[in-house]
C-alpha cells in the first residue's frame, strides 16, 4: 500500500524545493565591507577557532539569534541549522523534537541521542534523554552545534553536541523589561537585572510565558527565574555559580491525529487526549557550581607550558506529573533527583619542538527517579498500578590530542570510556518483582584531520564511533503495557559509526561558508512502535532494528550585502535507510527511516536602515517527513515563510526595541510534528496558519 497525500494539501514539486535550498550558492558573489571575527569553538571540550575543528559545527550569535519571532522553544533558533531538523514548537506537553543527522527521530517526545549543554550544565540525563523546557530563551547569547558522532567527547551522544551560552554576569548595571503578544493568546512577559563590580557580577531574571495554543487543548503556561553570579579573583581564574526555578501548572497536550482530520479540523485535537485531559504539570530546581584556572604560559619560566583546570558540579530535582490519553497506567508522577560531578585538565606545550594540546577530563552522572503510575479515570488519578525506583549511573574518561604536524596539518585523536548503570527496585509487588539491573560499557575512539591553506578555505576529514542507550522511559515494558513495570530486556543500546569530509572557509570581508558529507553505520537501531491496546496513545514501546545507513550533504552560507543587508542560507540532504529490519510487523529492509525530510532548507534576508530601522524574511522548506517504517505515510512537503519589522529607539541611557512580525506568512497548510510509527494512523499534529505578534522591551544601562 502506497501513502497518497489527502486531497487539498497540494504538492510542491521537488524542483522548488531545491530552489529554496539553492539560496546558499546566492551569496558567492557578494563580498561586504566590514571584516569577518575569527569564530571560537568550545563544544570541542577545547577552544579552538573555526577552521582548526575536525568536525561540521554551526555558531549562532549576534545577528542570528534576533530572527524577530517570539521564542516559545528553540525550535525558533535551531531551524536554520543544517544537518538539524526540528519539529514541535506548537505542543509544549511534548517537549521540542530534534533530529541531528537523523539521531532522536524515534522520539515520540523529547530529545534523543544529542548532548545538550547549557552554560557548562548538562541538560541531558545518564540515560542519553534530553530536557530543554526550563532554558531562559531570551537570555541565549550563542549557541554552537557540533555534527556527528560525539560520544568520543560527550560519552551517550551518537548525534552530536548543542552547547548553549546565556547572558553572563560581568558586573555593568543593566535593567531590562519587555512583553510580546500574539495570536492564539500569546503573552510572553520576561525581566531582568544586574550589577557589580570589575571582578563581581550578578544577574536575575524571571519570565512568564502563555498561550491558549492554536489546536484545542493546547494551552500552556510557564514560569522561569534564574540567578547567575560570576566572580573573577584574578586574571587567571574565574568561579561561576547559578540558581534556576521552572515551572508550568499545567501543559495540555492536544495529541496526534489522522491525516484526514488535521486537513479538514487542523485545530482539533484528538478525542482522547481531551476525555482523559491529557498533559503534563512540573516543578523543577537547577543549581550549578564551577571553577576555571589558568597557569603557565607559553615562553614562560615554566618552560612554555600552558595549562588549565576546570571542575564543575551540579543538581536538578524535578516534581512531574503527566496524564496520558488511557486508563491503564495512564497517569505517571515521579521525583527525580539528577546530579553530577566534572573534571577537565588541559596542557599545550612544545613536546620535541612539535605543538601539542592534551585534554583528559571525567563526568560522572547519578539520575535517582521514583516513579508511580495511577490508572486514568478520565483525568481522574485512581488506582496505583506501578511504584519503582529507578537509578541510572553514568561514568565517563575521556583524553584527546591535538598535535600541530605541520603549519597548515592538525590531526585530533581522541578516545572515552563509559559505564552506564541502570537499577530497578520493585516496590510494587502485586503483579510480581520486576526488579533488575542493566549495565553497558563502551569504548568509543575518534580521530580527525585538518589542512588549513588559508583562511578562505580549511578541508577535514574525520571517522567517529558513537553508542546510545536505551532510556528508562524507552526501556518500558512491553510484555506489561498498561504499568510497563520492570524494563524491556530485549532492548540493547545502538551503535554508529561515521566517517565525514568537509571543508570551510571565510572569503574575502563578508562571506562565510561550509560544506560537509557524511557516512554512517547504525548497528541495533532503537526504534518505536505502539501495542494496539494503546492505539494513537502517545504511549510508546522500542526494539532494535538490524542495521541502517544514513549518508548526508549539508551546506550552508551567509553574507554581507554591503552595510544594510545580511543574506544567509542552508541545504541538507538527508538519505537514510534502514538495511535490514525485520520485525513481526514485516520486514522493512530497504525502507526511508521515519521522522526526517529528505530534503531540508532554510534562507533569510535581513536588513538594517538608517534611525534603528530593521526588517527580515525567513524561508524554511522541506520535502515530505516520512511516518512510518512502513514507508505508507507522510506528513506533506512544505515552504514557510515569516517575515518582522522593528525599529530600536535611544534615548540617553535607554534604549527601546519595538518590533512586529507575521509567522506563516502565506498560511502554508503542513504539520508541526510527526509521531512516528503511531498506531491507528494518527501520526499528524498540525501547525498553524498565518500567526501574528507585536513586541515592545525596554533596556536601561548604567
Amino acid at each position: 500500500m502506497h501513502y497518497r497525500r489527502a486531497p487539498g494539501w497540494g504538492r510542491r514539486s521537488l524542483g522548488q524545493i531545491r530552489c529554496a535550498a539553492a539560496l546558499w550558492c546566492a551569496v558567492g558573489s557578494v563580498v561586504a565591507q566590514s571584516p569577518l571575527e575569527p569564530i571560537e569553538v568550545t563544544a570541542t571540550r577545547t577552544a579552538l577557532t573555526l577552521p582548526d575543528v575536525s568536525a561540521a559545527v554551526t555558531v549562532l550569535e549576534g545577528e542570528d539569534l534576533k530572527r524577530g519571532q517570539p521564542l516559545a522553544s528553540l525550535v525558533e533558533l535551531l531551524d536554520q541549522v543544517p544537518g538539524l531538523f526540528v519539529q514541535n514548537a506548537g505542543n509544549a506537553a511534548q517537549d521540542v523534537r530534534l533530529a541531528l543527522r537523523g539521531f532522536g527521530a524515534r522520539s515520540s517526545f523529547g530529545i534523543r541521542g544529542v548532548a545538550i549543554i547549557v552554560d557548562g550544565i548538562p541538560q541531558t540525563l545518564p540515560d542519553g534523554q534530553s530536557q530543554v523546557d526550563s532554558i531562559d530563551l531570551d537570555a541565549i547569547e550563542r549557541i554552537e552545534i557540533l555534527r556527528g558522532p560525539a560520544s568520543a567527547l560527550y560519552g551517550n551522544a551518537a548525534g552530536g553536541v548543542i552547547l548553549i551560552t546565556t547572558r553572563q554576569p560581568d558586573g555593568r548595571g543593566e535593567a531590562t523589561v519587555g512583553q510580546t503578544v500574539g495570536s492564539d493568546g500569546l503573552v510572553d512577559t520576561r525581566a531582568s537585572l544586574s550589577g557589580g563590580t570589575d571582578r563581581l557580577g550578578v544577574r536575575f531574571s524571571a519570565s512568564r510565558f502563555d498561550q491558549d495554543g492554536f489546536r484545542r487543548h493546547s494551552a500552556v503556561r510557564q514560569y522561569r527565574a534564574q540567578t547567575s553570579l560570576a566572580w573573577t579573583p584574578s586574571d587567571r581564574t574565574r568561579v561561576t555559580g547559578v540558581v534556576g526555578y521552572f515551572e508550568t501548572p499545567d501543559e495540555q497536550d492536544p495529541g496526534a491525529v489522522t491525516a484526514e482530520l488535521a486537513r479538514t479540523s487542523p485545530r482539533a485535537a484528538r478525542a482522547a487526549n481531551v476525555t482523559f485531559d491529557a498533559g503534563e504539570s512540573l516543578e523543577q530546581w537547577r543549581f550549578g557550581a564551577g571553577v576555571e584556572h589558568e597557569f603557565g604560559a607559553a615562553g614562560g619560566a615554566d618552560g612554555g607550558v600552558k595549562q588549565r583546570i576546570r571542575l564543575s558540579g551540579f543538581g536538578f530535582l524535578r516534581d512531574f506529573e503527566n496524564r496520558l490519553p488511557f486508563e491503564s497506567g495512564g497517569q505517571v508522577a515521579f521525583d527525580r533527583t539528577f546530579t553530577g560531578l566534572d573534571g577537565q585538565y588541559e596542557i599545550d606545550a612544545d613536546w620535541g619542538g612539535i605543538p601539542q594540546r592534551l585534554t583528559t577530563g571525567f563526568d560522572y552522572r547519578r539520575q535517582d527517579d521514583d516513579r508511580l503510575r495511577f490508572d486514568n479515570l478520565a483525568g481522574i488519578r485512581g488506582d496505583r498500578v506501578l511504584d519503582q525506583n529507578e537509578q541510572v549511573e553514568a561514568v565517563g574518561l575521556y583524553a584527546q590530542h591535538r598535535v600541530r604536524l605541520a603549519p597548515d596539518w592538525t590531526l585530533r585523536l581522541g578516545v572515552r570510556f563509559d559505564e552506564v548503570r541502570l537499577d530497578v527496585d520493585d516496590h510494587f509487588l502485586a503483579d510480581g518483582d520486576d526488579s533488575g539491573r542493566r549495565t553497558w560499557r563502551e569504548t568509543s575512539p575518534g580521530a580527525g584531520l585538518v589542512w588549513s591553506a588559508n583562511s578562505a578555505l580549511s578541508v577535514y576529514a574525520n571517522v567517529g564511533t558513537a553508542f546510545q542507550t536505551p532510556t528508562t522511559t524507552e526501556l518500558a515494558n512491553p510484555d506489561d503495557p498498561g504499568a510497563g513495570g520492570g524494563f524491556n530486556r530485549a532492548l540493547d543500546p545502538q551503535t554508529a559509526r561515521s566517517y565525514e569530509l568537509g571543508l570551510r572557509g571565510a572569503v574575502g570581508t563578508g562571506l562565510r561558508y561550509e560544506a560537509s558529507v557524511f557516512r554512517a553505520r547504525i548497528d541495533k537501531a532503537i526504534t518505536s512502535f505502539e501495542v494496539p491496546e494503546f492505539s494513537g496513545s502517545g504511549r510508546d514501546f522500542f526494539r532494535n532494528a538490524g542495521r541502517s545507513t544514513r549518508s548526508g550533504l549539508e551546506l550552508a552560507a551567509s553574507a554581507r550585502l554591503g552595510e544594510r543587508w545580511r543574506l544567509r542560507g542552508g541545504y541538507t540532504y538527508s538519505d537514510f535507510e534502514f538495511d535490514r529490519f525485520v520485525t513481526p510487523d514485516g520486514d522493512f529492509s530497504g525502507n526511508r527511516l521515519p521522522g526526517v525530510p529528505r530534503h531540508y532548507a532554510f534562507g533569510a534576508l535581513d536588513w538594517s536602515g538608517s534611525a534603528g530601522f530593521y526588517a527580515g524574511v525567513d524561508l524554511r522548506a522541506a520535502s515530505e517527513v516520512i511516518a512510518d517504517n512502513a514507508n505508507t505515510a507522510a506528513g506533506p512537503d512544505y515552504v514557510v515563510v515569516d517575515a518582522h519589522v522593528g525599529r530600536n529607539f535611544s534615548a540617553g541611557r535607554l534604549d527601546l526595541d519595538l518590533s512586529a512580525g507575521i509567522g506563516n506568512l502565506f498560511d502554508e497548510r503542513y504539520i508541526d510534528n510527526v509521531r512516528v510509527n503511531a498506531f491507528g494512523g494518527r501520526y499528524f499534529e498540525p501547525a498553524p496558519g498565518t500567526t501574528f505578534h507585536l513586541g515592545l522591551e525596554a533596556r536601561w544601562r548604567r
